[in-house]
């Protein structure tokens, strides 16, 4: 019986990390299986497909969490000099136009997978699941806010 009590204690920390996650994890499952019949994937091009969108998918996340950083950083501290705001600035160009670089390598790497036209069907369906996830979200937030709107 000990042994279970200490098992428990020892997860009870770990309890908040791992419910934050699995929001995270539906929302990346549920993002999967909506890409997957949007694209009507057979399970020969989804074997192909997955590992190479999947890194693609994580350097842009990358890329994108160096963006936020930057603006939270300008948000909280702003910036003493033009030359500093300057700098930022061009990291931001930077930190785009290497989007853009990864955005063509993945289409390169796609050749062969995918044809051009469900690419296409790619990027609208990225975006109709993002408009998605935000309506819930927000419908979930709506409840909280009683008489929006109202006077």
């Amino acid at each position: 019986m000990f042994k279970y009590l200490l098992f428990f204690a020892m997860l009870l920390p770990l309890y908040p990390a791992l419910a934050e996650s699995l929001p995270q994890e539906r929302i990346k499952a549920a993002r999967v299986a909506y890409l997957t019949k949007e694209l009507s994937l057979s399970p020969e091009e989804a074997e192909k497909f997955w590992p190479v969108y999947n890194q693609y998918d994580g350097q842009r996340e990358d890329l994108r969490n160096r963006i936020r950083d930057l603006l939270e950083e300008t948000r909280t501290r702003g910036y003493s000099s033009d030359d500093k705001a300057n700098a930022a600035l061009d990291e931001m160009l930077s930190i785009r136009e290497q989007e853009l670089q990864l955005e063509r390598n993945f289409r390169k790497s796609m050749q062969g997978i995918l044809p051009a036209r469900r690419l296409v069907v790619l990027h609208q369906a990225e975006r109709e699941f993002q408009k998605e996830l935000i309506r819930r979200i927000q419908d979930r937030r709506e409840p909280m806010r009683p008489n929006r709107g109202r006077r």
